[in-house]
C-alpha cells in the first residue's frame, strides 16, 4: 500500500504575479495538498496566477476539481489564471473533460507566461487585449430627455 505523501508545488514569484510549477506526478491523494496550496497562495498580494503543466508525466482526473475551486476563487478576487500546458501532455487529457481548457487561457511555453506577468498593462493593451478599468464611467446626462419641437 502506498503512503499518502504531501507534495508541494514550485512557487515563483515574477513581476505581477506567480508561477506555480506541478510535480511530474499528480496523484489522488496529491490533490488535497496542492489545493490547499494553490488557495493560500491566492491571499498573497499578487494579480495573476499561472499553473505550469509541462513537467507533469501523469495526471489524477482529481485535479479538475482542485483547478475548478481555484479558477472560482481567482475570479472572486479579480486575480487572472492562465495554464502553461501542451495540448497532447497527460494534464490536458485529464482536463479536457472539464472544459476549463477551453476557458483559460493556456500557454504552450513557460517564457511566454513569464513575459505577460513582467509586461506593463499599457504593452499588454496595445497588444490587443482589453484591460477593464477600476474608473466608473461618467455620467451622459442628469435624465431629462430632450424633447421635439
Amino acid at each position: 500500500m502506498k503512503q499518502p505523501t504531501q507534495i508541494v508545488a514550485k512557487i515563483d514569484y515574477i513581476g505581477r504575479g506567480a508561477v506555480v510549477t506541478v510535480p511530474q506526478s499528480i496523484e489522488p491523494w496529491h490533490t488535497r495538498c496542492l489545493r490547499e496550496q494553490l488557495l493560500w497562495l491566492l491571499n498573497e498580494r499578487i494579480s495573476a496566477l499561472v499553473i505550469d503543466f509541462t513537467p507533469t508525466i501523469s495526471c489524477a482526473a482529481e485535479m479538475c476539481g482542485v483547478l475548478e475551486r481555484v479558477h472560482t476563487r481567482t475570479q472572486a478576487r479579480g486575480i487572472e489564471l492562465s495554464l502553461v500546458i501542451d495540448t497532447g501532455s497527460p494534464a490536458a487529457r485529464a482536463l479536457e473533460d472539464s472544459g476549463l481548457l477551453r476557458l483559460l487561457p493556456t500557454h504552450t511555453e513557460r517564457a511566454d507566461a513569464e513575459r505577460r506577468l513582467v509586461e506593463p498593462a499599457a504593452v499588454q493593451e496595445t497588444a490587443g487585449e482589453r484591460q477593464t478599468s477600476g474608473a466608473v464611467p461618467s455620467q451622459r446626462g442628469r435624465g431629462t430627455v430632450a424633447q421635439a419641437s
